[in-house]
């Protein structure tokens, strides 16, 4: 069984996340039209087709962590509103931890999600519970952690992993908004899914599902 995933399974999960994206975008706006601008969705999938070129490019290259890199440094400078900056800061710090990887197991994939997630707090100034994209990835990494500790193959891991996202996403459903636009709304804001959450769990559904079908 496969323990590790390589460069270019990197390169096409992130391309299906690209796809995934374009498809959900009206999705993902109209999830942000009751309690933000309704463009989430067009935002983060103009973003994210810009970093198509790099993808292409970075084959040549072959290090994970510069080609996360150089997608984090693109997506915060070609997005609007908040997700731009969110989502580069991710991957810059993700890419941080597997400088000059060509392939990363369940550990390194673990540190990167953790990076990432520190990244975007960072850069948010949140914390898990407020309404955003880190009640989608808190507890991704946790079930990475605990899959880790019980050494789970991984594709298992990745398959917990996409399942906690999911649990994740929904539960902001309960959630008021403390970030953004959207805080301004107080209670209101309850009863609908955060559409930074959203995205966030799109984008590791059609990894995970990407990962998993590439290691059989």
């Amino acid at each position: 069984m496969q323990k590790k995933i390589s460069f270019s399974q990197i390169v096409e999960a992130i391309k299906a996340a690209v796809e995934k994206l374009d498809e959900e975008k009206r999705y993902l706006d109209r999830l942000d039209s009751p309690i933000g601008d309704g463009d989430h969705g067009r935002t983060v999938s103009n973003a994210f087709q810009k970093i198509v070129p790099l993808l292409e490019e970075g084959e040549a290259n072959n290090d994970i962590g510069r080609l996360l890199r150089g997608i984090g440094r693109n997506l915060a400078l070609s997005a609007g509103a908040a997700a731009g900056p969110l989502y580069g800061m991710a991957f810059m710090e993700a890419g941080k931890v597997v400088e000059g990887k060509t392939d990363v197991g369940l550990e390194e994939l673990t540190k990167m999600l953790e990076a990432a997630k520190e990244g975007i707090k960072k850069r948010g100034k949140a914390e898990v519970g407020e309404k955003t994209m880190l009640d989608t990835i808190h507890p991704a990494l946790e079930s990475l952690k605990e899959s880790l500790s019980k050494n789970l193959s991984l594709k298992d891991a990745l398959q917990q992993m996409k399942k906690a996202a999911k649990e994740g996403m929904e539960s902001t459903r309960n959630l008021i908004s403390q970030k953004g636009r959207s805080s301004r709304l107080g209670e209101r804001t309850r009863g609908h899914i955060d559409p930074g959450a959203a995205s966030s769990y799109l984008i590791i559904e059609a990894v995970v599902d990407c990962l998993v079908n590439k290691l059989g």
